[in-house]
């Protein structure tokens, strides 16, 4: 799916997990390059929504939070994907592992748009 577009939320957003994802053909938004350093969580997802791109975070229970106000609003967002810290830290996901499971979920055929998608279940 190369047609598909990600903006990265603050905490994930470096130059090599930049890299990984534009190598898949995807296009990646950094709010380092759009001027959005800085705006709340609820202003990222907007920001989001309002350019029809997907949201990539590991701030995950905050994130569900807006989703879940979202749904009870009836707003609409291109879609969340979530990156959960472990416990065991040794099996945290690397930046290849977020990548792989993007793809993962992708093939799967199962829509993103208005979803909050846990990668850590698709690696």
């Amino acid at each position: 799916m190369s047609d598909f577009t990600v903006y990265l939320d603050e905490c994930l957003d470096s130059d090599k997990l930049i890299a990984l994802l534009q190598r898949e053909g995807w296009t990646v938004i950094s709010p380092r390059n759009v001027g959005t350093l800085g705006l709340s969580d609820a202003d990222h997802l907007e920001f989001c929504a309002q350019h029809d791109y997907s949201l990539l975070t590991a701030d995950p229970d905050d994130f569900l939070a807006l989703h879940r106000q979202w749904q009870a609003q009836g707003r609409k967002h291109a879609g969340i994907l979530a990156v959960y810290a472990e416990r065991d830290l040794s099996k945290n996901m690397s930046d290849h592992d977020i990548v792989r499971a993007i793809k993962n979920f992708l093939a799967s055929g199962i829509p993103i748009a208005n979803q909050f998608v846990i990668l850590n279940h698709w690696r």
